[in-house]
């Protein structure tokens, strides 16, 4: 019994929190690149082939990256073929749970985006911005009712300033109106796949390793949106070599994203996460400033210190790191 305690223990490092929180902060440098890229590969291909693109190159690179490790495994000698044989990363094909588990986050991973992409169509900028900053409080309504998971009024308190910092970023362009009313909705259940995602990647996280996760779900999410695009008539792949690099790109910010925020999700809860990831539009703003020069006003301001402030408050919960 002591020496169970003892290793549970162990696993603790102040050291992999940090990293944890530097993998974040690397992840919203990374997301803020990507409605710039989108915006490019939109010029050639729709926006469901341009995910379809963002999924099915990763998959490739990391499906190459096991084989090569399962061939590694099997022809290196010693300590080095044992370590790789015992490996998760080797392991491709999961227990029927946490294949399971793999489909759930592919197809929250997949919806999100197209959710997301159709709520673009339909309602403002400002209002599908507004109903995803929510994406916190599905994070910990459901993490709380379905996982158990508990959270002190110190983390409430942070998560609510937060959300109101991300609120207020948007609200002076938002507006309900009955035309808007099925993109709103859209970007709500995009928001709340999102959370989805974020849970379920918390449970998979104790179960897998990262390269597993990030290899199953990019395969899994090619073959859930392949249907849709032949159904949907749209054209696969782009027809220049620009476009071919823009999605190119955009597949290796999949594997980064993923491989980031799960690493990130063994040391800080899913509800932390999700809020930290509220910074997503500031860093957006900030990026289209310094490479388009688009003006910063004093509100993007304003929302970028009530969101860090959130942030800073709901850090210090007891249930935000876990020990």
């Amino acid at each position: 019994m002591t020496k169970q305690l003892e290793l549970q223990e162990s696993d603790y490092s102040p050291a992999e929190v940090k990293k944890a929180y530097v993998a974040i902060l690397i992840t919203l440098f990374i997301i803020g690149f990507i409605p710039i890229l989108f915006r490019i590969s939109e010029s050639s291909i729709s926006p469901n082939a341009t995910i379809f693109n963002r999924l099915w190159i990763p998959t490739v690179v990391l499906g190459l990256w096991n084989g090569l490790l399962v061939f590694k495994g099997r022809y290196s000698r010693g300590v080095a073929t044992q370590t790789l044989e015992n490996s998760h990363a080797i392991k491709l094909f999961p227990d029927s749970y946490n294949l399971v588990l793999l489909l759930i986050v592919a197809i929250a991973f997949v919806g999100f985006q197209l959710l997301w992409a159709w709520s673009l169509t339909q309602t403002s900028v400002a209002n599908s911005e507004v109903l995803h900053s929510v994406t916190p409080l599905f994070t910990t309504l459901v993490g709380w009712s379905l996982f158990g998971q508990k959270f002190d009024r110190l983390f409430l308190i942070g998560m609510a300033i937060a959300l109101i910092g991300s609120i207020v970023l948007a609200a002076n362009d938002f507006s309900i109106t009955i035309d808007k009313l099925e993109g709103d909705g859209l970007a709500l259940l995009s928001a709340m796949s999102w959370a989805i995602n974020l849970l379920v990647l918390e449970k998979l996280r104790t179960q897998l390793n990262i390269l597993t996760i990030t290899t199953w779900n990019c395969l899994l999410g090619t073959l859930f949106l392949l249907p849709i695009l032949l159904l949907a008539g749209d054209e696969l792949f782009p027809h220049s070599w620009g476009g071919w690099l823009t999605v190119m790109i955009l597949g290796v910010t999949v594997i980064l994203i993923q491989t980031l925020i799960t690493y990130s999700l063994k040391w800080l809860s899913s509800g932390l996460v999700a809020t930290i990831l509220l910074l997503n539009p500031i860093v957006t703003a900030i990026l289209a400033w310094v490479i388009f020069s688009e003006t910063l006003n004093l509100l993007n301001w304003l929302s970028l210190f009530i969101i860090l402030f959130g942030i800073y408050l709901a850090t210090f919960s007891k249930q935000s790191v876990k020990t």
